[in-house]
C-alpha cells in the first residue's frame, strides 16, 4: 500500500487555522504567563524585602553593640501601625524572629552571625527567583514571537493589523 500525500488545506481554513492557533496563545499568555510573571515578580520583590530589613537588623545590632548603651527609648509596633514609646533598660540581648512565629533571645554577637547567615540564604534565594522570573519573561517572549511569526503568515509579510500582541511588546 502507498500513502496518499495529505490533502492540501485551502488559504481560507489555512488562515482560520491561524486564527484559532493565535488565539490559543493568546489566551495561553493571559491565563498562564502573565499571572506566572507577576507571581515570579511577587517573590522576587518579597525576597528582596526581606533582605532589606536582615542588613538593618545587622546593621541596628552592630551599632547597638559598638555604642555600648545600656538603656534606650524607642518606638514599639503594637499592630496596625500603631506605635507607642517603649523604654528598653537592658540593650545587651534582643529578640529575634527566627521563623514560624518563634522568636529566640540573642546577644547582640550572636544576633549579627545570624543575621549573616540568614543573609547568606536570603541572596541565594534572591537569586533563584531572579532566575525564576527570568524563564517566565522568556517563555513570554517566545510565545509572543511565536504569535508574531503567525500573523506575518497570516499577513503574507505584511504588517501586521494587530500590535502589542498579549499585552507585551
Amino acid at each position: 500500500r502507498t500513502a496518499r500525500p495529505p490533502a492540501m488545506a485551502s488559504p481560507a481554513a489555512a488562515a482560520a487555522a491561524r486564527a484559532v492557533k493565535i488565539a490559543e496563545y493568546e489566551k495561553f499568555i493571559g491565563e498562564r504567563l502573565r499571572p506566572d510573571l507577576l507571581d515570579a515578580e511577587l517573590a522576587r520583590d518579597k525576597t528582596q524585602r526581606e533582605v532589606l530589613q536582615w542588613e538593618a537588623l545587622g546593621v541596628n545590632a552592630k551599632a547597638l553593640r559598638t555604642e555600648n548603651r545600656g538603656s534606650m527609648r524607642t518606638l514599639v509596633d503594637l499592630g496596625s501601625q500603631v506605635y507607642c514609646q517603649a523604654e528598653v533598660p537592658c540593650t545587651d540581648r534582643v529578640f529575634v524572629n527566627v521563623g514560624l512565629g518563634f522568636h529566640a533571645e540573642m546577644s547582640l554577637v550572636e544576633c549579627e552571625a545570624f543575621c549573616e547567615k540568614k543573609l547568606a540564604k536570603l541572596k541565594t534565594d534572591v537569586q533563584t527567583r531572579v532566575e525564576e522570573l527570568a524563564n517566565v519573561q522568556s517563555h513570554v517572549k517566545l510565545v509572543t514571537e511565536g504569535i508574531r511569526e503567525l500573523m506575518q503568515l497570516s499577513d503574507k509579510g505584511g504588517s501586521s493589523s494587530r500590535s502589542n500582541v498579549g499585552g507585551f511588546n
